[in-house]
This record gives C-alpha cells, structure tokens and sequence, in this order.
C-alpha cells in the first residue's frame, strides 16, 4: 500500500473507512477492474485488508492474461468512530465475488448493478436508431418477476431502466467514473443516489420550492402619493402631539389641538377627503417607524379595519381600510426614511429642491404662546449665527406658536412631497418602477433585480427547517482589531525616538463586487446526507460537519455561537465541534488546519 493510502489509515486511528481499491492496466481494452468490494475497516484492520487485497489481485491475474498494472487507485469515505460491526473481517476473508445488491425503493427491491444480464432472464436483445444509437434489453427477474426496459447508451456508462407493466417507474443509472468500479449514480423520482459497490455513499433530493418571479415593468409614472407630518410637545416627559399636516401636492390638511384625542378625531375624516374613493393611496412620513407611526396607529382603529406591519419591534407600514361613502379604499402610511436614511435637511440639499427644512424652537412648550421671537435656548439644531439671521428677518414682527409651528410643519410636508417626487422621477426614468410599490430601499433593489436583472428559475424561495439551517452558517461579522502605531525604536528604550509613515486603506462596495464576481449558490435546494464532496468536489452549499482545529493556532477564524449564562455569543475558539458552514467558508479556513467530515447539507 502506497504512503497516501497509509497516511489515510493512520489519520484515522479513531473512525472507520469505507474503502474500495481498482485498479488500471497498461492495455487500454482491458481498462479499469474493481479490485474486490467496498468494505469497513478500522485501523487494526490494515493488514487485513492488504492481505486482502493480495490474494483478490492473485484471482484477478488467473482469471485474465495476465498484464502490466499502471495504477492503483483508492476511493474512500470516513465514517466517525470505530466499526462495531464484527462481520466486517469476514468480507475480508471471503475471496469470492460479492453477489449484486439490491436498492429498496417503495418496498421493490431494484438491482444495482450496470450489467442488464444481472437483471434477470434476457428474453430480448437488440440494436435501435432513435437520434441516438443504443442497445435495448427486455429482462425478466426479480421479485414477482418483474418486466424490465434496459436502454445501454454511450457504451455502457448510462442505463434508462423502466418497470413494465402497471408499476408506472423508471430510472437512469450512470456508472459515474465509466469503468468497473461499481460507482453508480441513480436518479429516480426526485432523489439521486450514489452506490459504491452496492453501499449508499450519498443521497440527494430536490425540494419542493418556488423561484422568485420576474417582475414587469410599470406603465406609468405616479406621483400620486401625500405625505405627512405630527409635531408634539414634550410635557412632564410625555410626548404630547398638538399638529397634524398632510400634503398631496396641491393641498393641505391641518389640524391643531392641545387634546390628542379630538386632534385625530378631526384630522382622519379631513384626511379622507384627499382619498381616491376604492383605491390604494400611500402617505409617507418620515420616521413613521419609530416616531409618527406609534403616535398614530392607536387613533386608526375607529375609522376602519387597521393592519400594521412590525418588523424587530418596529411599525414599517401601516394599512387602513376605511369605508367611504359606501365604496371600501385602503390608505397606506409609509416611512420614507426606509428608502432615504437621511435627515430632510441632508435630503433637501442632495436633491436641491426648491423648498428647505425650516427651523423651529422645539424646547418651547407653551403651543398658545404670542409674543417675542423665542430666545436661543429654546431652538434645536441651530447655530447662534443662523439664530440671529432668523431674528433679523422676523423683524419686530410678533411671533405666534400655532402660526409658526404650521408653517413649520406644512414645509417639512412640501419639502418631503418634493423629495419623494424626485426620487421617483429618477427611479422611474432609470427602471420603469415606481417607488410606491416598495417599502424599503433595499426591497427597491430587490425589485430593480426581479424585473430587470434576475435570470428566470435560479433564486427559489426558501422557508421552514431548510432556511433554519443554513441561518445557523452565519455567526455575524468577524472584526479584526488593530492598534495601529508607527514607532520603529523600543517604547521603554533610551535611545531617541523614530517613526515611520504610516498608510491607512479602506475597501468600498467590497459586498457588492463579492456578490458579480463569485459564485453563489442557485437554482432549486437540494438536500442530501453523506459527504457530498466524494461525488461533486467543488459543491458549493452549506454543510453539516463535524470540526476540528489544529492544537495551535494563533488566531482561530470559524466562529460558532455558545450559550452562556448572559445570552449567546460569538466565539472563535480551538477544539472539535459540530455546525453549519458555508462552503467557501470551510474551503477558506482548510489551508490554516481545519478539518472537516461532511455529514449533510
């Protein structure tokens, strides 16, 4: 036995092997031979095994001319812990050839075997020209005696097997290295199967899923949307609202109460007003989800049927189905800082619309006061320089709450209506796709993709344990923590101090350039248990393994989540454990030591 396959039993002292041995001749026609069967062996087996493997290759040389061997090749899988199996060294010492086995599937047992005459009685046999050329064989065995189909194509590599008669099955066999080893790939149904001499090393099956759907594009462009705006005092650390504006362009909406309750009262039925009777009409405020949205969602439920969205504790929109002179109309509140994170003032600048967030003393409590402008300390967000220019322009002019805080809060409103109308504008002009049939800036993207960009049937919709499980891969990020310093000489030396320049880098878009430029799983979920990596060695996916590390390393990188009494946390740590992990991922980390034996995925 050749030092790699020794090096295998040796890494191994604690699990077992499954382990078949072929071997190639020099003379291309007398191609590849399996060199007994697929066997479990332990570690105090080895000799065993090469004994074995002597007196199989002793029968092999009578059975056939003898001729030169030019390779001997070893195919395995590790299994985890010792082989309890005590009739593993009979096969050992059992020199015949094994008989064929057997798949149950649905309680029929099926031959494993590429031979069709290992079927059963050929009672028919010929040549057939159908766009391909192959050999078809009618076979009678087999339980019941059951009629079986066999089409041999492409020499013997690929075999079409069908049951004839009332069981309505079939299959295809592929001898998957295309010589005698007895490594056959079976596709039945949905599931893929892969025997190695008759052992099941894997099995695969297609879920059940649903691709994401194109999306088409918009007709027309709609600015069709009202935005709105609460303001509130702040009284004994209770945040009380006392204004309510709305904004659809062309009119406002305003009500004005120090009683909340009589505020919304007299807001929602105005509100209505602005509605399209039986349609869907969206209004947008900024910070709904935090701020606007709890304000008003307790007042919705007496003007009709009140469905809000919450995701982590948070409003993302509000549905409202009010009935309206008869006809039923859905108003939909949004948050328009889910598509622009960024303040109005930051927004009016970056879209340079005509109007500008105004300025407004929001430590003044007193909504009924009349009189002198309102001193520095009562404004926010404002230097003392643009105070006074304010105080210059309003001039001796008597300053009123109610007047000011309306103008205030019907600018916030035309400014917002202005920003959104933009951004739509430019949304629409780029993709055809109006910003009113998403909620966030990221399913914005999502929805540019699906209509112009997503191939058809690659990205499926995934759910249930199989989402679970590949959740579990992702442990959160990894940080790196430096502390940068540009000394060349000793810190505690006497000797003077030297420097050097120092560079700082930064990566942009790095997600985004991963995402076009590496591959990525698609298509529809396959599950599969066994190591995937004997059969397809670049399968990317997320595998269930079992880890270990090296006794050493400096700085570990797999991270794995670890409960403990304060909650779970993140931990990159030594040792040998079981988990998830991304395929790049354990590719990444095997050149630093890691060890890997794929259960599933």
């Amino acid at each position: 036995m050749g030092p790699e396959a020794s090096e295998v039993f040796i890494e191994n002292k604690e699990n077992h092997l499954f382990l078949l041995c072929k071997i190639k001749f020099e003379e291309t026609e007398q191609g590849y031979r399996t060199l007994g069967h697929l066997v479990k062996i332990n570690y105090e087996d080895k000799e065993l095994f090469i004994d074995y493997l002597s007196e199989r290759l002793t029968i092999l040389s009578d059975s056939y001319v003898t001729h030169p061997i030019s390779q001997m090749t070893f195919s395995y899988v590790i299994k985890s812990g010792k082989c309890l199996d005590e009739n593993r060294t009979l096969l050992l010492q059992n020199l015949t050839d094994k008989e064929i086995t057997s798949h149950n599937f649905n309680n029929m047992d099926l031959p494993i075997t590429m031979n069709p005459h290992d079927y059963g009685k050929v009672i028919l046999s010929n040549i057939i020209s159908d766009g391909i050329t192959f050999e078809r064989f009618i076979v009678v065995g087999g339980a019941g005696n059951k009629t079986y189909q066999i089409d041999v194509i492409e020499g013997g590599k690929v075999n079409r097997v069908t049951i004839l008669g009332n069981i309505n099955l079939s299959w295809t066999d592929t001898n998957v290295h295309g010589d005698e080893t007895n490594f056959i790939k079976r596709e039945i149904k949905k599931s893929s199967i892969y025997f190695m001499d008759g052992e099941i090393v894997l099995r695969k099956k297609e879920l059940p899923a649903k691709p994401f759907r194109r999306l088409q594009k918009e007709s027309s462009l709609s600015n069709r949307f009202i935005t709105l705006d609460i303001e509130t005092i702040t009284k004994e650390n209770k945040i009380t609202p006392y204004l309510i504006n709305a904004y659809n362009g062309r009119h406002h909406i305003t009500s004005f109460n120090s009683n909340e309750n009589e505020l919304f009262n007299e807001f929602i039925p105005k509100l209505t007003t602005l509605i399209e009777k039986g349609k869907e009409t969206f209004i947008y405020a900024h910070n709904l989800s935090s701020f606007d949205g709890v304000l008003i969602l307790k007042h919705l439920f007496k003007f009709g049927k009140v469905k809000p969205l919450i995701h982590h504790g948070k409003i993302i929109s509000i549905k409202l189905i009010v009935n309206i002179e008869g006809v039923k109309s859905t108003i939909i509140f949004k948050d328009s800082f889910l598509l622009l994170s960024k303040s109005l003032r930051e927004l009016c600048v970056a879209f340079n619309v005509e109007s500008s967030k105004g300025y407004f003393p929001f430590n003044l409590e007193n909504i009924n006061y009349s009189g002198v402008f309102p001193k520095y300390e009562n404004w926010t967000d404002i230097t003392l320089k643009e105070w006074n220019d304010l105080k210059t322009g309003y001039g001796k002019r008597m300053w009123n709450f109610q007047l000011e805080a309306t103008k205030y809060c019907k600018l916030d409103c035309v400014t917002l209506h202005q920003i959104l109308t933009r951004f739509n504008e430019l949304i629409y002009r780029k993709f055809n796709i109006n910003i009113n049939s998403v909620l966030t800036i990221a399913s914005l993207a999502m929805r540019i993709y699906k209509t112009h960009f997503m191939p058809a049937n690659t990205i499926y919709q995934l759910g249930g344990r199989l989402e679970f499980d590949i959740r579990k891969s992702y442990s959160g990020g990894a940080v790196d923590v430096f502390i940068p310093h540009n000394r060349t000489t000793p810190f505690f030396g006497k000797s003077r101090p030297m420097h050097r320049l120092l560079y700082s880098y930064d990566v942009n878009n790095l997600y985004p350039t991963v995402m076009a430029y590496n591959q990525i799983p698609v298509g529809k979920p396959i599950v599969f248990e066994g190591n995937i990596r004997i059969v397809e060695p670049d399968a990317i996916g997320f595998f269930y393994c079992k880890i270990s590390t090296t006794k050493y390393l400096e700085h570990p990188i797999l991270q794995r989540r670890i409960k403990t009494d304060n909650g779970y946390r993140s931990i990159a740590g030594l040792g040998s454990w079981e988990g998830w992990i991304f395929s790049g991922e354990m590719d990444n980390v095997i050149k630093f030591g890691y060890e890997f034996e794929i259960i599933r995925g």
